[in-house]
């Protein structure tokens, strides 16, 4: 963990923020020339919605630009010459996200490792410490001081270290269509929705996340990052081995709240590592164009419902899965239609994973770890990516629905005692979002 830092001064509004991401240069310089409003609604509908892996409509030409240029940096492929290294899983942002378009997400051979060792109260990750995630490529045993090379497959994970147990754990590559719109959710929005004690009774006690520096967070599986800063520079060093400086850092948080950290990395540091190309390996106009594309990434487009679709829709609320999927979000940028809370839930023990991240909202009926939850999966665009589940392990959305359990229990088997052609409806809905 990182020492806890309070800025308030330092946390701009939205459209600041965006100006300056999309006003970075191939230089890295900014312009001073006046700009639109970045922050202004989108637009409720469209004769023509973006496709998948297209920008948000609306943009100014010099946030065009900056998506424009940070699509070439997501897609490039990162050499050993050019800091890819000592270890790494892939060789550009594209190789985990571009199912079914850039920004997307990946098959099963894509899914990269976590170990972690430590007791029921500490979790550290293996040597050299950088990072939960275990890297596939590389040499030696210390990421920090090993010498690159092509040679070697997987790290071996071993079943114990220094006397403790080594828990593991698989993930599948998130999607990222749309997600820069969830840093224009309101803090108060999310907490709006989190029951932690469940007062309702309803057994859905959904509950936020922070990160380290005690800042809400939206992203990640266990929504344990803030901005989509974090969200860029950790797998960068964690993935690739490409080393970075903050581009705004702990300004860069756009909700009201602390400045942010992650898990594996701090936003006011550069990450380093001793591959023998200088650091930061990559610059701060490139990583500046590289958040934009994320940023501004538009979120898929609904399908035309179609009778089914419309019946589903109707059933999926009526059986209670809106009470962690909702539909729709305000923010300042207008309604999110993601389906989610952007708060994490104990999914049952069939799919708790046993690793913990961030530090989430205090509960008096659930553990102060996050072993057990996961962030409500947005659902917008699940009709174009598969497979399901944090790991990937459900290959249908039927096979998914059936694998939630925990505070979804109930709801999972309301929905397991539908008649066929019910929960084909349902299942039509999903197909059309």
């Amino acid at each position: 963990p990182f020492p806890r830092r309070f800025h308030p001064m330092k946390t701009p509004t939205l459209s600041a923020l965006l100006l300056l991401v999309a006003a970075c240069g191939q230089d890295g310089s900014t312009s001073s020339g006046a700009a639109p409003d970045a922050a202004a609604a989108i637009p409720e509908s469209s004769a023509f919605p973006p496709g998948l892996g297209d920008p948000l409509p609306g943009l100014t030409p010099q946030e065009l630009g900056a998506f424009l240029r940070g699509k070439r940096v997501f897609e490039r492929r990162f050499k050993p010459s050019e800091g890819l290294g000592p270890f790494y899983n892939a060789t550009s942002c594209a190789s985990c996200h571009s199912t079914p378009a850039p920004g997307g997400t990946a098959r099963l051979y894509r899914n990269f490792y976590l170990a972690v060792w430590g007791t029921s109260s500490f979790q550290f990750p293996l040597p050299p410490g950088l990072s939960p995630v275990i890297p596939a490529f590389g040499s030696g045993q210390n990421h920090a001081t090993s010498q690159f090379t092509l040679e070697g497959g997987r790290a071996k994970i071993p079943a114990g270290f220094s006397g403790f147990p080594v828990t593991v754990a698989q993930r599948n590559s998130i999607p990222l269509f749309g997600v820069g719109l969830f840093e224009a959710v309101s803090d108060a929005t999310i907490l709006s929705n989190a029951d932690p004690d469940d007062a309702d009774g309803d057994g859905i006690s959904g509950r936020y996340n922070t990160d380290f520096g005690g800042s809400i967070g939206r992203f990640g599986v266990k929504a344990q990052s803030t901005n989509i800063e974090l969200l860029t520079r950790a797998p960068l060093q964690n993935q690739m081995g490409i080393t970075s400086e903050p581009f705004l850092g702990s300004a860069g948080t756009v909700s009201v709240g602390a400045p942010a950290t992650q898990a594996s990395t701090n936003p006011n540091s550069p990450t380093t590592d001793n591959d023998g190309i200088p650091d930061p390996e990559i610059g701060r106009d490139e990583l500046g164009n590289l958040i934009a594309f994320t940023r501004f990434l538009a979120p898929p487009a609904k399908k035309p419902f179609n009778a089914a679709a419309v019946r589903g829709e109707a059933l999926f609320a009526s059986l209670g899965c809106v009470k962690c999927h909702i539909p729709s979000l305000p923010s300042s940028r207008g309604p999110v239609d993601a389906y989610t809370d952007l708060l994490i839930h104990d999914m049952g023990p069939r799919l708790a994973d046993g690793l913990d991240f961030g530090a989430p909202q205090f509960s008096n009926i659930s553990p102060p770890n996050t072993r057990r939850e996961f962030r409500t999966q947005p659902l917008w665009g699940v009709s174009h990516m598969k497979p399901y589940l944090h790991d990937g392990r459900a290959e249908t959305l039927h096979e998914a629905i059936l694998l939630h359990g925990g505070e979804a229990q109930a709801i999972r088997e309301s929905y397991a005692a539908l008649p066929p052609v019910d929960a084909a409806d349902v299942i039509a809905f999903l197909e059309h979002l």
